[in-house]
């Protein structure tokens, strides 16, 4: 009985390229699934972050770090809009204030700047008139970032304001207690809040 050994010879090197290309392939897929799992591709939706001024430094700073952290862990395009007028007499405005410490650390950050509003009624109503002379698209995601003890007065003025946009909320964690304290109190003026916000606008 005679052997080809050709054959044999060919089946060999075929077998050998098919694993060769399969293991090749197999490789591959597994480098795009890691890639893509540890650097998702980037979607360029742009973060327009707001972010509410505080007559206190110690509340403002807490507002001012949220940002920075939450300007450190994304990666899509940012653009600070930062609202606050001068209050207590200080001669620097509160947008002027967390300017300066946000670009100490971000100085190319992308940033608006409100140096108007003294209450959160007029942050919304100045924000949105911003937002009108501005080129936010639909698929831009707006973020308040505000204090947790502030969120719930705030979204209510924000909704009687702005109501066609559904935010996101970057909270900081205070523990003023006369903050919590005093909120159920500043909730009764809110309806008076927005109506003067929106009467010096015209």
């Amino acid at each position: 009985m005679r052997i080809n050994l050709y054959s044999y010879q060919t089946n060999d090197i075929i077998f050998t390229m098919m694993v060769t290309v399969s293991i090749t392939l197999l490789s591959i897929i597994i480098y795009y699934a890691v890639n893509n799992y540890l650097h998702p591709p980037r979607n360029d939706i742009r973060h327009v972050i707001l972010l509410l001024g505080c007559a206190n430094p110690i509340i403002q700073n807490q507002r001012i770090q949220s940002v920075i952290t939450y300007i450190n862990s994304n990666s899509d395009p940012v653009t600070l809009y930062l609202s606050g007028g001068s209050n207590n007499g200080n001669v620097e405005t509160e947008a002027s204030i967390m300017q300066r410490k946000i670009q100490d650390v971000h100085p190319n950050i992308d940033i608006y700047t409100d140096h108007t509003a003294t209450n959160t009624a007029e942050n919304f109503v100045n924000f949105s008139k911003w937002m009108q002379e501005s080129d936010l698209k639909e698929s831009d995601k707006v973020i308040i970032t505000t204090s947790d003890f502030h969120k719930t007065r705030a979204e209510k003025l924000f909704n009687g304001v702005i109501s066609e946009i559904t935010p996101e909320w970057n909270l900081s964690v205070s523990d003023c207690h006369s903050c919590w304290e005093s909120e159920p109190i500043h909730m009764k003026n809110v309806d008076a809040d927005i109506f003067n916000a929106l009467r010096i606008q015209l």
